[in-house]
């Protein structure tokens, strides 16, 4: 027995450890031969401990075709900032998934963006600052663990928290701190940071683990990861689609409504499948909290448009109605503002609204930001001290 384990030890052993070390060289090799720059590249996230990972400060390359900048704070946004204010700041930090980080989307037509430009028109006296913290694939818990983190420091005058409808998938608990988990956090940054084979191997573990634990959540990380890979293909020419321009919007006639029939269908036990999401309603009611107890000023912005009537190009009433309401229902309890985008895109041509129910580009980002702007103006600073003066 100790002849066959000193034997393992000094032959078997090294033999292995060097085949691994060959295959591990050989496959970040070809990831690297094989990949395109326009995915981006190591260094855009970066492990976190609470929040599992997020976006490595000055960042600078492509995410999803399009030109990515993060600045010295680690948001999306190309200019850098101080964390100090002065007394006409008015910072906003928007909080949120892909969907409102822009995914596809240019900067410049980012709905956060936009609601700063309205913002400064429409006051231009005022500092306003809003903050685009939405990171790609952030659920609901995420985002209450990054508004922990940084609010101290950040001292929001008002957190935005977008909301899209799978955000309800994969909500955690809060993690305390150990040893060991600071390690592995450590190890995982150098990893994301440096090999361009890291998504290889998650990819491969989430696969194993599906089939070796058949774990809901790992099925459901590996269909987002392969849903992702198919929005990344032909990325040459998502920065310079014409989706991306915002061009002038035309509303539809109400009598045109009228001659459309679309297909309604409906799904009885959505709601009650999503009433059963423990996890996110938890969340929700923490940050609830937060806003009844004068922590922060919390909004909640549901990211949903109504259903499309392809055969018309029109907006039409079906499921994400009752989606929509039951959000509202939700979001609103113990007096927590909350406004949603659906109205606001029914008098429009789904033609003119790029993705409005996904990752939304040029006049679809638009029109959130000018919902928000129009509830801001008129139902939210009208109860802040500073906006009703008689200078303002």
């Amino acid at each position: 027995m100790n002849r066959f384990l000193t034997k393992f030890i000094k032959i078997s052993l090294p033999t292995i450890v060097v085949t691994l070390f060959l295959l591990v060289l050989a496959i970040e090799v070809w990831v690297r031969f094989s990949w395109d720059p326009k995915r981006g590249s190591p260094g855009f996230y970066i492990a976190s401990f609470s929040r599992l990972e997020q976006l490595a400060p000055n960042y600078s390359g492509w995410f999803a075709g399009v030109p990515i900048r993060t600045n010295n704070l680690g948001f999306r946004d190309p200019r850098d900032y101080s964390l100090d204010k002065s007394p006409n700041t008015f910072r906003i930090v928007v909080l949120g998934d892909s969907v409102t980080f822009g995914h596809g989307a240019l900067y410049e037509t980012t709905y956060p963006y936009l609601l700063e430009t309205k913002l400064k028109s429409w006051k231009p006296d005022v500092d306003w600052q809003v903050w685009n913290l939405a990171v790609p694939g952030y659920k609901t818990s995420q985002e209450l663990m990054y508004l922990l983190d940084i609010g101290p420091s950040y001292l929001p005058d008002l957190v935005v928290v977008g909301f899209y409808e799978n955000d309800i998938i994969g909500n955690l608990p809060e993690r305390k701190a150990t040893r060991v988990r600071l390690l592995v956090n450590r190890t995982k940054s150098f990893l994301k940071t440096h090999f361009y084979s890291y998504e290889f191997y998650k990819k491969a573990y989430l696969q194993l683990s599906s089939t070796l634990f058949a774990s809901d959540i790992h099925r459901q990380m590996l269909k987002n990861l392969f849903r992702e890979e198919k929005q990344l293909l032909r990325l040459d020419w998502v920065a310079n689609l014409e989706e991306q321009k915002l061009t002038p919007l035309k509303r539809i006639p109400n009598r045109h409504r009228l001659k459309t029939q679309c297909p309604s269908h409906s799904n009885p036990n959505l709601i009650d499948g999503i009433r059963r999401a423990t996890s996110w309603h938890n969340t929700v009611d923490r940050l609830q909290r937060l806003n009844r107890e004068g922590t922060y000023r919390i909004l909640f912005f549901v990211n949903i448009s109504p259903d499309i009537c392809a055969k018309d190009d029109l907006f039409y009433h079906g499921p994400h109605k009752l989606l929509n309401e039951y959000f509202l229902e939700v979001f609103s309890n113990g007096g927590t503002p909350v406004v949603s985008s659906y109205d606001a895109f029914y008098p429009y041509r789904p033609s003119q609204m790029p993705l409005a129910q996904g990752h939304s580009l040029g006049n679809a980002n638009l029109v959130k930001a000018e919902t928000l702007f129009q509830f801001l103006k008129n139902h939210f600073f009208p109860r802040i001290p500073k906006f009703t003066s008689k200078r303002n």
